[in-house]
């Protein structure tokens, strides 16, 4: 749960509304990178990454970076 009263801890400007899944700081709408985590044909969760987790190959296993 988030302190409402809790800023952004990417870029300090707005109020936290989720926490990274990995690193779990604290994050605005505007700053919270999401990842689509499908499995199957009818399930799925979307998963919510500060942007340098979501960059991160080890940390999103999901998202693939070209070399």
């Amino acid at each position: 749960m988030i302190d409402e009263e809790t800023d952004c801890h990417n870029c300090g400007e707005d109020r936290a509304v989720i926490l990274c899944l990995v690193c779990g700081i604290p994050l605005c709408s505007a700053c919270v990178k999401l990842g689509d985590y499908a499995f199957g044909c009818d399930g799925g969760n979307i998963m919510a990454f500060c942007p340098d987790c979501f960059v991160d190959p080890t940390a999103n296993t999901v998202l693939k970076l070209e070399d």
